[in-house]
C-alpha cells in the first residue's frame, strides 16, 4: 500500500505539460519506467530519479531516496545504498534542520556501513553523523565522530573531507572553550583547503580562527586573519563570506570600545546581506547588533528605526532564531530607555534561550547584562549573584593555561620559520667547511667528474631527443583528432543543412501527391541521415550543454542495453570551451562504448565530480577486465584516442584492471 501511494504521489508531482523541458520529460519517462520494471531494473531507474530530485523538498526527495535505499539494501547493492544514506543524513541536518532524524538513520544503517567498500560514502557518513550530534548539542559525541572521520579520511586519502572534519571540530572545540585544540584544528583545516585550492573553505577556516583569537582578546591577530580573508573574499566575489567577516569585525570593535568602527562595519554587513539570496536568514541577527550599538551610543532614534524593521521581520516569521535576535535587541533598548523591569524580563528570557543553544561567550554576556540591570535598580545582592555566574564561567574557559597554550600555537609558525632559517645557515657553514677540507680531493677526482659529466651530457641529449620525438608525435596525434572532429562537424552540418533539408522538401512533396509508401521511405531515410549527423556531431552539446548531454547519453544507454548504470555528475558546463567540451563528451562516449563492446559487464558506474582544483572522473565496470601489462590492449587505437583527448584537456588518465575483476578509468583534469 505504501509503495502504491508513493507512485500515486509521483503522478501528482511530475504532471507534465506540452511545453515541459527536457529534464521534466526525463523525470516523467523515468517514472513510467519505474512502474513497468522490477528489481535491478527498477533500482536503476529509481537511482536515476534520485539524481534529478536530489535535495529538492518540493520534488519529494525524502520519499524517493528512502524507497531507493530500501530497494538497494534488498538487492544487496551496498555502495549505492551507502551513498544515498550519507546524502539523506546531510539533507536532514542541513536542508530541513531535523538532525534527530539524521541520527535515527545512523542508528538504523550502521551495520550496512560495516561492510561498505565505498570510502567516499563511508567518510561522508561519519562526518554527517558528527554534524547530527553537534546540532543536537551532544558535543562530546560529535568530537568523537569528527575524529573518527579524520581517521577514515586519512586512511582513504579523502583530503577535502578531512578538511571539513578539522574545520567542524574546530568550531565544536571553540564552543566548549577548548581554545588551544580549536586553534590547532582550524590551522590544519586552512592548510588542507589551501592544498586542494578550496578558497571558499579557506575563508570559512580563517574567519573561524579570527573569531577564536577575538574570544581570547588577541584582537590584532584576529584582525590580521580577518583582513586576509576579506581580501580573498573580495577577489573571489564571495559576498556571503563578507557578511560574516564584517559582522565579526564589528563585534571586535565593540569589545575594544571603537564604536564608530563597530557601526560602520555593521552597515557594511547589512549592505552585503542585502545582495544575498538568503537575505532574511541573517538580517535579524545583524539588525539586533545595530540596534544595540545605536542604543548604547545614545542614538535612540536610529536604534528605534532599526528596531522597527527587526520587529517587522520577527512578526512575519516567529522562528526561534528571529525570537532570539528580537529579545536580544529589545532587552538593551528597554535598558537604555530606563524601562528596567522590562529589560530584566527580556534579559532573563535571552539567558534561557542562550543556555538552550550553548555558546559560552553569549551566556557570559547575558549574565553580565542582568547584573547591570540589578545594579541600576539598587539590588546589589542579585547583581552580585549574576556577576559571580559571569566570572565563574569566564574563568572556566579563559584560564591562564588555555591562554598561554593559545599564544603558543599563535607563535608556533614564526618560531618554526626562524628555526628553519637558523638550520639553513648552519647547513651552509657545514658545507663551506667540507668544501675547504676537500679541495685536494676535488683536484684528484676532477678528471673523473669531467668524464661523468660528459656521459651525463650524452645521456641527456639522447633523453631530450626521445622526449622531443614523443612531443612531436603527441602533437601530431592531437592535431589529427582535431582535424577529424572538424571534418565530422562539417559533414554533419552538410548532412543536416543540405541533404536533410532536401529530404524534408521531398517528404512534403510526396505527402502532397498522396504517396504514403514513398513518404514513409523518405521519412526513414531522413531519420537515418539525422542519426548519422548526430553521431558525427552531438547536437545536444549546443542545445543542452555538456552536463545534460552526458546525462542524456547515459539515460539512453539505460534504455537500450541491459547495463545497470549509476550516474553521479556535477554541473561542468562552465569549465570548458567548445573544443574542450567536444573532447570531454567524446571521451565519455568512447569510454562507455568500450564497456558495451568489450567488457561484457552488467553494471557501470560514472562519477564526474567538480573540484576546486579541477574535475575528477571515475568510470568503473564489473566486466571481463584485462591485464595491465597486456601491451596489445593498452596500445589499442581506442585507448590511445581516449588518452590523446585527455592530453588535449591537459589531464591525467590512469587505468586499473584485472581479468574477470572489471576495469576502472580515473581521470584528473586541472582547472
Amino acid at each position: 500500500m505504501k509503495l502504491a501511494l508513493f507512485y500515486i504521489s509521483l503522478f501528482i508531482v511530475f504532471g507534465i505539460s506540452a511545453q515541459q523541458s527536457d529534464i521534466e520529460k526525463s523525470i516523467s519517462k523515468i517514472h513510467s519506467n519505474i512502474q513497468q520494471s522490477q528489481n535491478g531494473q527498477r533500482l536503476k531507474w529509481m537511482d536515476s530519479l534520485v539524481s534529478i530530485v536530489k535535495y529538492k523538498t518540493d520534488l519529494q526527495y525524502d520519499t524517493i531516496v528512502n524507497q531507493t535505499i530500501n530497494l538497494a539494501l534488498k538487492l544487496d547493492s551496498l555502495e549505492l545504498a551507502g551513498n544515498h544514506i550519507a546524502d539523506l543524513i546531510y539533507y536532514k541536518n542541513n536542508i530541513i534542520s531535523t538532525p534527530s532524524e539524521g541520527l535515527k538513520l545512523y542508528q538504523k544503517h550502521i551495520k550496512t556501513y560495516e561492510h561498505m567498500q565505498n570510502s567516499h560514502a563511508l567518510t561522508r557518513f561519519y562526518l554527517n553523523v558528527a554534524d547530527s550530534y553537534y546540532y543536537l548539542n551532544d558535543v562530546d559525541t560529535a568530537i568523537k565522530f569528527y575524529n573518527k572521520t579524520i581517521v577514515y579520511a586519512q586512511k582513504y586519502n579523502e583530503t577535502r573531507l578531512a578538511g571539513f572534519a578539522h574545520l567542524y571540530l574546530g568550531y565544536t572545540e571553540s564552543d566548549l572553550g577548548k581554545f588551544p585544540e580549536a586553534s590547532k584544528s582550524l590551522k590544519t583545516a586552512i592548510d588542507i583547503f589551501t592544498e586542494v585550492k578550496d578558497n571558499f573553505n579557506i575563508l570559512s577556516s580563517k574567519n573561524a580562527l579570527s573569531v577564536l583569537y577575538s574570544k581570547n582578546a588577541f584582537f590584532k591577530e584576529a584582525e590580521k586573519k580577518r583582513n586576509e580573508a576579506i581580501e580573498l573574499a573580495k577577489q573571489d566575489d564571495r559576498n556571503d563570506h563578507l557578511i560574516s567577516l564584517y559582522f565579526n569585525a564589528a563585534t571586535d570593535y565593540r569589545k575594544i570600545a571603537e564604536y564608530k568602527k563597530q557601526i560602520a562595519y555593521l552597515k557594511k554587513s547589512i549592505d552585503c546581506n542585502a545582495k544575498s539570496e538568503n537575505e532574511m536568514y541573517l538580517k535579524s541577527t545583524i539588525l539586533a547588533e545595530l540596534v544595540i550599538a545605536y542604543a548604547e551610543n545614545n542614538n535612540l532614534d536610529l536604534a528605534e528605526t532599526n528596531f522597527k524593521e527587526l520587529k517587522k521581520i520577527y512578526l512575519n516569521n516567529k522562528s526561534s532564531k528571529n525570537r532570539e535576535s528580537y529579545i536580544f535587541a529589545l532587552k538593551s533598548l528597554e535598558y537604555q530607555k530606563g524601562n528596567y523591569s522590562n529589560a530584566l524580563a527580556y534579559g532573563k528570557e535571552y539567558l534561557t534561550l542562550r543556555k538552550q543553544k550553548r555558546g559560552y561567550e553569549e551566556i557570559m554576556l547575558a549574565e553580565k547584562f542582568i547584573a547591570k540591570v540589578y545594579q541600576a535598580t539598587d539590588n546589589p545582592q542579585k547583581a552580585n549573584q549574576h556577576l559571580v555566574n559571569y566570572y565563574t564561567l569566564k574563568d572556566s574557559i579563559t584560564s591562564v593555561q588555555n591562554t598561554k597554550t593559545l599564544a603558543y600555537f599563535q607563535t608556533l609558525y614564526e618560531t618554526e620559520k626562524r628555526d628553519r632559517k637558523i638550520e639553513a645557515q648552519n647547513t651552509n657553514i657545514e658545507l663551506l667547511n667540507v668544501e675547504n677540507k676537500n679541495k685536494t680531493q676535488q683536484l684528484t677526482f676532477g678528471i673523473i667528474s669531467m668524464l661523468v659529466l660528459f656521459a651525463c651530457i650524452l645521456f641527456y641529449r639522447s633523453y631530450a631527443n626521445a622526449k622531443h620525438r614523443e612531443f612531436v608525435q603527441q602533437g601530431f596525434s592531437q592535431e589529427l583528432i582535431k582535424a577529424q572532429e572538424q571534418e565530422r562537424t562539417r559533414i554533419s552540418k552538410d548532412l543536416h543543412d543540405s541533404v536533410g533539408q532536401q529530404l524534408v522538401l521531398l517528404k512534403w512533396k510526396t505527402q502532397a501527391l498522396d504517396q504514403p509508401e514513398l513518404s514513409l521511405l523518405v521519412q526513414n531515410t531522413l531519420e537515418e541521415v539525422r542519426h548519422i549527423s548526430r553521431d558525427l556531431y552531438p547536437i545536444t552539446l549546443t542545445k543542452l550543454g555538456l552536463t545534460s548531454s552526458i546525462q542524456k547519453l547515459l539515460f539512453e544507454l539505460d534504455e537500450t542495453t541491459d547495463l545497470f548504470v549509476t550516474l553521479e555528475i556535477d554541473d561542468v558546463n562552465t569549465r570548458f570551451d567548445d573544443v574542450e567540451t567536444l573532447n570531454f563528451y567524446r571521451f565519455i562516449q568512447e569510454s562507455v562504448s568500450n564497456v558495451i563492446k568489450h567488457a561484457n559487464a552488467s553494471t557501470l558506474f560514472v562519477n564526474i565530480l567538480k573540484q576546486k582544483n579541477g574535475i575528477k572522473v571515475l568510470i568503473r565496470d564489473n566486466g571481463n577486465g584485462f591485464d595491465i601489462d597486456d601491451t596489445i590492449t593498452l596500445n589499442s587505437l581506442g585507448l590511445k584516442t581516449m588518452t590523446e583527448r585527455i592530453n588535449i584537456l591537459k589531464g591525467q588518465l590512469s587505468i586499473k584492471s584485472k581479468k574477470n575483476k572489471g576495469t576502472a578509468i580515473l581521470v584528473q583534469i586541472p582547472t
